[in-house]
């Protein structure tokens, strides 16, 4: 317990706390900020292990769509690699520091609310049953939400909204390939002279890769391929210009009708 807990714990109940007193970040930051600062390497690889377990949710979340087993199929460079690969992981750590900052922000508007609520409540000569139960309850909420359950709270929010964020993140994704917006490439296997055409055009869409397997979608017959990279020869990205050249050569061409000439 800090000074300011202390002296927060020992003011009787009229008297207002500090700021510091009303904040379970203030107590924490200071012991964290000396922490990295003795250790300068422990935030970095702090940092590092939140981004990658943000790239490992989204590429578990992403390929769980398309019935690929990429934790099975990655390998312990992959996880420590997905993060970066992925640049959402970065906006995660960004918006999840100022997610927190507000909710604590909140907590301490609450709190401060609450002691001004006990301080009119306890300064009444009677009180109804009414104000006796606010007064339990307002109380029960000063004691109960301390420092240590709220810490514990902002963790289990953290996972909760990475969680969450990852999960839209990925689903949207996962719309656009289904869709036909992901990058198209062709692909020509090892021994083959041509290219590995999917079910309706020349081309696959692209979803990703680890060090031992690629994975690309077939959006027309809605299947996923993966293929070990010792197989791969080649793997050609397409442009824009190419990808709608190749829809043109793939769509059928309309026969025109022959005329028929009216029966005299």
């Amino acid at each position: 317990m800090t000074e300011s807990d202390t002296r927060a714990a020992i003011a009787p109940p009229g008297r207002r706390a500090d700021n510091a007193s009303d904040s379970a970040l203030n107590s924490l930051l200071p012991h964290l900020l000396k922490l990295f600062r003795r250790e300068p390497a422990l935030g970095i690889t702090v940092a590092y292990l939140f981004v990658a377990m943000a790239g490992i949710f989204y590429n578990y979340r992403f390929y769980a769509k398309f019935h690929i087993p990429v934790l099975s199929l990655s390998q312990i460079s992959d996880f420590l690699t997905a993060g970066i690969q992925q640049p959402v992981a970065l906006l995660l750590v960004l918006s999840t520091l100022l997610v927190i900052w507000l909710m604590d922000a909140a907590n301490v508007w609450a709190r401060r609310r609450y002691r001004r609520n006990s301080e009119r409540l306890r300064a009444l000569e009677q009180r109804s049953r009414w104000q006796r139960l606010r007064l339990i309850w307002i109380d029960w909420n000063l004691r109960f939400k301390n420092h240590l359950v709220m810490q514990i709270m902002y963790c289990v929010i953290i996972v909760s909204y990475g969680w969450l964020f990852v999960a839209v993140y990925a689903d949207r994704q996962v719309e656009r390939v289904q869709g036909g917006e992901g990058a198209q490439v062709k692909l020509r296997l090892n021994g083959s002279e041509a290219d590995l055409a999917a079910s309706t055009a020349p081309a696959w869409t692209w979803l990703g890769a680890v060090s031992n397997h690629i994975f690309v979608y077939d959006a027309a017959a809605k299947r996923a391929l993966v293929l070990p990279t010792n197989n791969v020869a080649r793997i050609e990205p397409i442009s824009v210009a190419g990808k709608a050249d190749a829809v043109k050569t793939a769509a059928p061409k309309a026969e025109s009708a022959p005329a028929v000439a009216p029966n005299p």
